[in-house]
C-alpha cells in the first residue's frame, strides 16, 4: 500500500457539494485502511476536515471556471430571460461558445501548483495522487510539471465525455493528446479511470489507453423503509441548471395540483443564469405555497441528505444527450437510500434506474406522465428500492473505490 493518499481537488472550496463529499469520502476510506490521507484544496478553502484529515489550501486555479459569470453575461442572460421561451433557449449557447474559445488560449496554472504542493509534502515518491474532478485545462501542463519520481501513482478520474472536456474549460490541445503526453512521461504510474463503464469505454477508444471504471464513493443515511407520505413528497435537488431540466418543473407542478407536495432546491438564481432557468424560477416562485417549497440556497451535507431521504420520489429531468454515459451523484445517493427516481432514457441514468425500468422517460413531453405513473405506484416502488439499496451501497462505497485505486490491474 502507498504510505499516503494525496487527493488534489481544485474545486474544493468549502464544506458543500460534490467536491467535498468525494474528497472526504475517499480520504476517510484511506484513513480506515491505514493509509495517511492529505487533501490539497482550493486556496479559498478555509475549513477544517473532520477526523483530523490533513488539508492544505493551495490551488489558485479553479475547476470548470470557463462558464463563470461577469457583467456582460448577466446583462445578456438577464435580457434573454424576458424573451418568449422558444427564443430564450438560443441566447446561452453562442455566449458560452465565445467564453470557451477565449478560455482555451489562457491555460490555468494547476499543473505548476500541484508540482509545488508535492514538493511541500516532502518525499512523495511512493504516494498515490488522486485527481477525481479535473478539467482539461487543469490537466494541461502536468506532463511538463511532474517528474516520474515525484509520485508513486497518478490516478485521474475522467467524469465527463471527451467532447465535454474539449469544450468546457478546454486545454490548449485535445484532452486525449494531453493524456498521451502525460503517459509518455509517467508510463505505468498513470492510471486512468471513469465513473461509469460506458464512459470508461469511450475514453479507452479516445485515448488508446486502458481506462478502468471507478465507482462513486457514496456515503448516505440509512435506507428508508416507510410508506409513502400523504400526499407524496416529490423532490428536485442539486441546483437549477438548464441541462438538469429545471425548465420542465413549472409545468409538472401545475399538472400535479394538490396530488403531490414538492420541494425544489434551486440554490440562488440570478441574472447570470441561463435564461430558461430564470424564466422557470420566476414561475416556481409565483407558485410557491403549501404544496411547493422552493429552497433558494445551498444546503449543508446533512440538510441535503435529509432532503433526499425524505423524498418519496426524486425528480431528475436531465437532458439525456448532455449526460450520456456520465454518472449522476444524486441518482447514486438516491439508490443508496432506497428512493426511486424518474430519470431520462438513453443515458447512464436509465441503465442504473434500478428495479423499475418504467421510471425512465423518453422525451420532455413524457416526463410528467412518468411522474404521475410513479406516484400511482409508490406503494410498490418504495419496498423494491429499499430491497435493492444494500447491494448498491456496497458496490458504490468509498471502500470499493479505494480498492479499485489501489489495484494495479482491476
Amino acid at each position: 500500500m502507498p504510505p499516503r493518499l494525496i487527493v488534489a481537488d481544485p474545486g474544493l472550496r468549502g464544506l458543500l457539494g460534490h467536491h467535498f463529499a468525494y474528497s472526504l469520502a475517499v480520504a476517510e476510506a484511506a484513513q480506515l485502511t491505514g493509509i495517511a490521507p492529505v487533501v490539497l484544496a482550493s486556496a479559498a478553502f478555509r475549513e477544517t476536515l473532520p477526523g483530523g484529515i490533513a488539508c492544505r489550501p493551495c490551488f489558485a486555479a479553479g475547476y470548470q471556471s470557463a462558464g463563470q459569470g461577469g457583467s456582460l453575461r448577466r446583462a445578456v442572460f438577464g435580457l434573454g430571460s424576458r424573451l418568449p421561451a422558444p427564443l430564450a433557449q438560443f441566447v446561452a449557447p453562442p455566449f458560452r461558445a465565445m467564453r470557451r474559445a477565449m478560455r482555451r488560449s489562457n491555460p490555468d496554472g494547476f499543473a505548476a501548483e500541484l508540482a509545488l504542493a508535492l514538493v511541500g509534502l516532502g518525499d512523495t515518491s511512493a504516494d498515490l495522487v488522486l485527481l477525481h474532478s479535473v478539467s482539461a485545462n487543469n490537466l494541461a501542463g502536468l506532463a511538463s510539471a511532474l517528474r516520474p519520481d515525484s509520485l508513486g501513482v497518478l490516478a485521474v478520474v475522467l467524469r465527463r465525455t471527451p467532447d465535454d472536456m474539449d469544450r468546457d474549460d478546454a486545454g490548449p490541445q485535445p484532452t486525449a493528446a494531453i493524456l498521451s503526453e502525460l503517459r509518455a512521461v509517467l508510463g505505468v504510474k498513470l492510471r486512468l479511470y471513469a465513473d461509469s463503464g460506458a464512459l470508461a469505454r469511450m475514453w479507452s477508444r479516445a485515448t488508446a489507453q486502458a481506462v478502468r471504471e471507478a465507482p462513486l464513493p457514496i456515503v448516505a443515511p440509512p435506507v428508508r423503509d416507510d410508506t409513502p407520505s400523504a400526499p407524496p413528497h416529490l423532490v428536485f435537488a442539486g441546483g437549477a441548471r438548464a441541462e438538469k431540466g429545471y425548465g420542465l418543473l413549472p409545468d409538472l407542478v401545475r399538472s400535479m395540483g394538490s396530488t403531490a407536495r414538492f420541494t425544489i432546491q434551486s440554490g440562488p438564481v440570478g441574472a447570470g443564469d441561463d435564461p430558461i432557468v430564470q424564466q422557470a424560477h420566476r414561475q416556481l416562485r409565483a407558485a410557491a405555497g403549501s404544496d411547493l417549497a422552493l429552497v433558494e440556497r445551498s444546503l449543508s451535507p446533512d440538510e441535503y441528505m435529509a432532503l433526499i431521504q425524505s423524498a418519496d420520489l426524486l425528480l431528475l429531468p436531465y437532458r439525456a444527450h448532455t449526460y450520456g454515459p456520465r454518472s449522476s451523484g444524486i441518482l447514486a445517493e438516491a439508490r443508496a437510500m432506497g428512493v426511486p427516481a424518474v430519470v431520462p432514457a438513453g443515458c447512464w441514468m436509465e441503465d442504473e434506474v434500478g428495479p423499475e425500468p418504467r421510471l425512465a422517460f423518453a422525451s420532455d413531453g413524457a416526463f410528467a406522465e412518468r411522474v404521475r405513473w410513479a406516484v400511482a405506484h409508490l406503494s410498490d416502488l418504495l419496498p423494491a428500492y429499499a430491497a435493492s439499496a444494500p447491494q448498491w451501497r456496497q458496490a458504490h462505497s468509498p471502500a470499493a473505490l479505494l480498492a479499485r485505486l489501489l489495484s494495479p490491474t482491476s
